[in-house]
């Protein structure tokens, strides 16, 4: 059922109000959509429009389409012909606006920015965000090339080589398969020139371990950016307009070739001006089709997403530090191996990761990387994940020297191998110890091991039944207790013990010499996420225009108060010198 259904007589109150408006409304639903001609005066002249309506009219906003206005306009899409009389946002659109109204209102407003220039300030009322052409450009969904976005090639080169990393080793695409592939670098016409852009070494590397295959292709500077209305459209439109571009494909078709050939141009910059927008032209060529006289040759566009090292950390502004530091996480349970994992999508520099055990079936509820893991050991599991999926975070292997084979050692246990010399190691040049253990006299040590060598330590435990958890940093620079002084305040009471589940008791799976606690992961991982906000607030204590401070140094979060489910509450407490503190009161 259409909207005009669900809500009769809406349609012919659209109608009504155009015709008024003087608009000469000609309205038709075709295949369940409807669609208003229209004739309106815009920019000083009188033009044809479409007023689209979405299927959830009138809650979500109809649009506006003009063919063939000037593609210099801001706030207007060559491609579609969309005029943006609105703001994207969807809290801008009022469902008891009609079309008319909605025209009336705002065509001016539009008229007067559309005619700015780019790099002119914005008027009032104005979106501030930029309208860059590419965004808007048909193309085939399901395939990407990322590009560095901070790259900017030297005006007086127009052309050259540009390196793409495709994956599984394909050295020519297909227009209906699905894939990202990767920009690795750019050169310039001449034979042997140097590299004038080129990704990150990080990124290098990891395209080289995740088996992408680099092939070479041509690229060359456009003057303006491309128009049309179809992803093979646009690339018939630059191959028309760009001879030389024409006679490369048409030579590529005759030797039966597939290939990519990348396209620069100006683009609106979001912070005024221009900025290099990219495309790519692919086509590809079946020789098989052309002895049965049938058309072989197609081409079309792929769109660019911008995926360079800047691109990527664009969103966290404030914790641009941690690339540079490097945090030992100690037990990769429910509460560590999320974590973990919280640390690489931050950008950690480095990550060192101890535990003992391996993924049992039965912890796919709250464990994060599910069934397949099951059987393999934690630490490579989680390793081999990280390296997979962030680039940025390395593993850290110092410590692993004499571990078993996945890198697991139970801390206490009587290993055949130097525990102190493998926890040495873990511990040389990190700059923060996170201790998911959940195990007191691994707490102990390792905060002592910590405080020794002057290196901030937290730890992170929930407790039966989800019911609660808490956090305890301690923090050479700022805390003025220590580890015995939190178990001596936990005793006295000045600090709380978090809530559990009275009657979880303890849970021994069936074939498990091990006993384990109920909860769920949803409720273990808020108690996660707040340990490495903390980990995250101590590491950016020293940079200028990092992540806030953490105010005190102990947390308590509440999750259920007599059985009942309630928001997360926290409760924070400082963590002075215990009188009762033997090592603090020598």
């Amino acid at each position: 059922m259409g909207w005009w259904e669900r809500y009769p007589g809406e349609l012919e109150r659209e109608v009504d109000e155009l015709q008024l408006a003087g608009m000469s409304p000609v309205a038709s639903v075709n295949d369940g959509k409807v669609s208003i001609q229209i004739r309106l005066r815009l920019l000083g002249e009188e033009v044809n429009g479409t007023i689209i309506y979405p299927d959830l009219y009138p809650y979500f906003r109809p649009t506006l389409l003009v063919q063939g206005l000037d593609s210099n306009l801001r706030h207007y899409d060559p491609c579609s012909g969309q005029v943006c009389l609105l703001q994207r946002g969807t809290e801008h659109w009022l469902p008891q606006t009609t079309a008319a109204q909605h025209i009336l209102q705002m065509l001016p407003h539009w008229e007067q920015a559309a005619v700015r220039q780019y790099q002119d300030s914005r008027i009032e009322g104005e979106d501030s965000q930029a309208e860059p052409a590419s965004v808007y450009y048909p193309a085939i969904q399901g395939q990407y090339l990322f590009i560095d976005s901070s790259w900017q090639l030297p005006a007086n080169v127009d052309s050259g080589r540009i390196t793409i990393a495709l994956p599984h080793g394909h050295k020519s695409i297909l227009p209906n398969e699905s894939f990202a592939g990767w920009v690795c670098r750019i050169v310039g016409a001449e034979k042997n020139s140097t590299p004038l852009s080129a990704l990150s070494p990080p990124l290098l590397d990891w395209l080289q371990r995740q088996a992408f295959t680099e092939t070479v292709y041509p690229w060359k500077r456009l003057q303006r950016a491309p128009v049309a209305s179809s992803a093979g459209g646009m690339a018939d439109t630059i191959a028309a307009e760009n001879s030389d571009v024409h006679a490369f494909l048409q030579r590529e078709a005759t030797i039966g070739r597939s290939g990519i050939y990348g396209f620069c141009f100006p683009e609106e910059n979001p912070f005024g001006g221009f900025r290099e927008g990219w495309i790519f032209l692919a086509y590809h060529c079946d020789l098989r089709k052309k002895r049965l006289k049938q058309p072989y040759f197609s081409r079309w566009i792929i769109r660019a997403e911008y995926a360079g090292e800047g691109d990527l950390f664009q969103r966290v502004p404030e914790l641009q530090i941690l690339r540079e530091r490097t945090v030992a996480v100690i037990g990769l349970g429910c509460i560590g191996a999320p974590s973990a994992l919280a640390f690489a999508r931050a950008g950690i520099g480095e990550l060192r990761l101890l535990d003992g055990d391996y993924v049992s079936p039965g912890t796919a509820c709250r464990w994060p990387l599910g069934l397949p893991a099951a059987g393999a050991g934690k630490v490579r599991v989680i390793s081999s994940f990280i390296s997979s999926h962030y680039p940025f975070t390395k593993i850290g292997e110092a410590h692993r020297g004499k571990l078993h084979r996945e890198g697991r050692m139970v801390i206490g246990a009587s290993d055949d191998f130097e525990q102190w010399e493998c926890l040495t190691a873990l511990l040389d040049g990190v700059d923060l110890v996170y201790d998911a253990s959940a195990e007191r006299g691994v707490n102990a040590l390792l905060a002592e091991l910590a405080s020794s060598r002057g290196i901030p330590y937290i730890s992170v435990a929930s407790r039966s039944g989800g019911w609660g958890g808490d956090i305890v940093r301690i923090n050479p620079d700022s805390t003025q207790g220590c580890y015995c002084c939190y178990l001596h305040a936990l005793h006295a009471g000045d600090i709380p013990h978090p809530p559990h589940d009275p009657k979880a008791g303890a849970l021994q799976p069936v074939g498990c010499g091990d006993v384990t606690f109920q909860a769920a992961g949803f409720d273990v991982e808020e108690i996660a996420l707040a340990g490495v906000r903390t980990a995250v607030s101590t590491l950016c204590e020293t940079s200028a225009g990092g992540y806030p401070p953490v105010v005190n140094d102990v947390g308590v979060v509440t999750l259920r108060r007599d059985g009942q489910m309630v928001f997360p509450e926290w409760q924070s407490y400082p963590l002075p010198v215990h009188p009762s503190c033997v090592r603090c009161n020598k």
